[in-house]
């Protein structure tokens, strides 16, 4: 079966796609890549068909704008105008990233699409055609609403009451299907038979989108009224490990440091990382907790500080590191949660945007570590508070080994392949 996987963002967009391709290559499907160009090498190494996004809008997360988003700093004011400048330089090219959908669509006339949310142009043809695609989520709290939490996209700010709650879903998602309107407009033509408006929108979402959840039900169990057309799988990620050479100088570091923990932003970026990076790495010296540093996208810096209970990687396979460490500071990615998780990892969390302030509260609740500081309000004081209930509470590694316990079998590859290919949707 030929399957088209529609992605667009960083690599915490992406990798949960990566994840279903190897699954659905092991079972001898054809799997095609539609990322940013900017993923080309990467995906094409692993063996995959590849077509590229327009480059400009990864592009765009570099300028001062795009880290003021991604990584907090400066004024509030300041913030929101980051938000306005990546949101009109966003309207430029998001018209040139629909037809790339299209073209792609239209030329390999795929047997199932597996899109995420922002590739808006299979929504339309997700529509007229519902049983060809699905929608794949990392994240919970954007279609379907539950009385816990916010929409995801104010998780920064909620939760409310479970009434307001609810009703950041029509608030939020109204806004998202009226940008879907404006830049789906001029396809309708090719749909005649199809009603395309802000009702059909939601009651589509929220019914009849065969939506994956690929997160862990013991992070975040199903809520009832959610329905049969969403499907929690469990967590799924690619095995990195097999393509990493491994840094002996690591190895002995490890040897030397048993109880190590991770320290990575993955691909957040921000205005001050050397700020950011001094004021973190200094207070993990000061209170003799070995790291190992994690460079990655540039959202934290190599400081001038001088100790062997610091060793900097540019980039480190997860599934490598992390049955090695005691617990891993993080932004509190869905993807990054989810494996510190699955490895029996200790977390604090520094949210930067959106999701992280979300799956930051999971961890709280799940007792898997203390309440993490947000990236816009870290100082040296909060900071250093929480990260010493993080290294001295060992109730926080006991609830993170039965959890790991629980989610080790949640997962099942084949369950998946039948959802997707045989229409196995209960």
């Amino acid at each position: 079966m030929k399957i088209l996987l529609v992605s667009i963002g960083t690599r915490g967009d992406i990798e949960p796609f990566l994840a279903q391709a190897e699954i659905l290559k092991e079972e001898g499907h054809h799997v095609i890549c539609q990322f940013p160009e900017q993923f080309r090498e990467m995906v094409t190494n692993l063996g995959y068909d590849f077509f590229g996004f327009d480059k400009r809008f990864l592009e765009m997360l570099e300028t001062q704008s795009g880290k003021a988003i991604m990584g907090g700093g400066g004024s509030g004011f300041g913030q929101f105008k980051g938000y306005l400048n990546l949101i009109r330089n966003s309207f430029k090219i998001q018209g040139l990233i629909i037809e790339q959908q299209r073209d792609i669509l239209k030329k390999l006339n795929p047997d199932k699409v597996i899109f995420h949310a922002k590739a808006l142009y299979h929504y339309l043809e997700a529509m007229a055609d519902p049983e060809k695609f699905f929608l794949l989520a990392p994240i919970p709290c954007m279609s379907h609403p539950t009385k816990e939490f916010t929409h995801i996209g104010l998780a920064k700010w909620g939760p409310f009451s479970e009434k307001w709650n609810l009703r950041t879903y029509n608030i939020v998602n109204y806004f998202r299907y009226g940008i879907m309107k404006r830049y789906l407009k001029k396809y309708l033509d090719d749909f005649p038979n199809l009603t395309f408006n802000t009702k059909t929108i939601n009651d589509f979402e929220l019914n009849k989108l065969r939506t994956l959840y690929t997160i862990s039900p013991s992070l975040f169990p199903k809520p009832s009224n959610w329905p049969d057309s969403s499907k929690i799988t469990g967590f799924y990620f690619r095995n990195q490990s097999k393509t990493y050479t491994i840094d002996l100088g690591l190895d002995k570091w490890l040897e030397k440091h048993p109880k190590a923990i991770l320290l990575t932003f993955g691909s957040m970026t921000n205005p001050k990382p050397r700020k950011y990076s001094e004021l973190i790495l200094n207070l993990l010296v000061k209170h003799k907790i070995p790291t190992i540093v994690n460079l990655s996208w540039g959202g934290l810096e190599k400081t001038e500080i001088d100790s062997d209970l610091l060793f900097y990687v540019k980039q480190i396979p997860y599934d490598w590191i992390l049955p090695k460490i005691y617990g891993m500071i993080h932004h509190g990615g869905s993807g990054t949660t989810h494996q510190a998780a699955v490895n029996a990892c200790v977390q604090l969390i520094v949210p930067h945007i959106i999701d992280q302030y979300f799956w930051n509260r999971i961890i709280i609740k799940r007792k898997l570590g203390p309440e993490g500081v947000s990236i816009h309000k870290i100082k040296e004081g909060n900071f250093e508070e929480a990260l010493l209930r993080f290294w001295t509470n060992d109730q926080y590694k006991s609830h993170a080994i039965k959890l790991y316990q629980q989610m080790k079998s949640e997962a099942n590859p084949k369950e998946l392949v039948k959802y997707i290919t045989q229409d196995y949707f209960k």
